[in-house]
């Protein structure tokens, strides 16, 4: 996908080492308005903002700017995030999480997290997932309630140390085009 500043494409293993620097800025500049300074650099230390497997997998997207810099990030897994305790590791095949939504803070604001958002739910669909869920993040609440985001529950990613990351389960229900199949 090609936007007048950026374009959208698959992640690669190549792109994984400035992705992490881009969300990792995202979260502390982001993210640091809702969480204090040492809970964002504990949960960047302990738990992270990707998981290669994500990347492997195939479905992760990246919007990089004319510079060839990322400037957003997301995708969806069938895998269990390392985050969310124990289980199994393979979710089924209709369901998937949302992965790693981040926006550079430079390009907060204009669709680009929305777009990557269209792209994933879209390619769900076409590997057979109808139910989508994430953690969202108290920054991202908004966006994914404008994209049609069910509230679940509240949800804490608990860290090692005892620290608390507040987030809301959020679930959605995708819809398959007839013209996708």
């Amino acid at each position: 996908m090609q936007f007048d500043d950026y374009r959208i494409r698959k992640a690669t293993a190549a792109d994984i080492a400035a992705v992490r620097e881009m969300q990792a800025r995202s979260m502390r500049t982001l993210g640091g308005r809702f969480y204090g300074v040492d809970a964002v650099e504990r949960f960047l230390a302990q738990v992270g903002t990707m998981d290669d497997r994500v990347v492997d997998e195939g479905h992760y997207f990246i919007a990089i700017d004319r510079a060839g810099r990322p400037v957003g990030s997301g995708g969806w897994s069938r895998q269990r995030p390392a985050y969310a305790g124990e289980g199994p590791a393979m979710l089924p095949t209709a369901l998937a999480t949302v992965r790693s939504v981040f926006v550079c803070p430079d390009h907060a604001r204009r669709g680009v997290a929305t777009r990557i958002m269209a792209l994933a739910e879209e390619d769900a669909v076409l590997f057979g997932v109808e139910h989508m869920r994430l953690a969202a993040t108290l920054s991202g609440i908004p966006l994914y309630e404008a994209l049609g985001w069910r509230r679940v529950r509240p949800y804490a990613i608990r860290l090692t140390d005892g620290t608390r990351l507040d987030c809301l389960e959020m679930e959605k229900g995708l819809v398959r085009n007839d013209l996708a199949a």
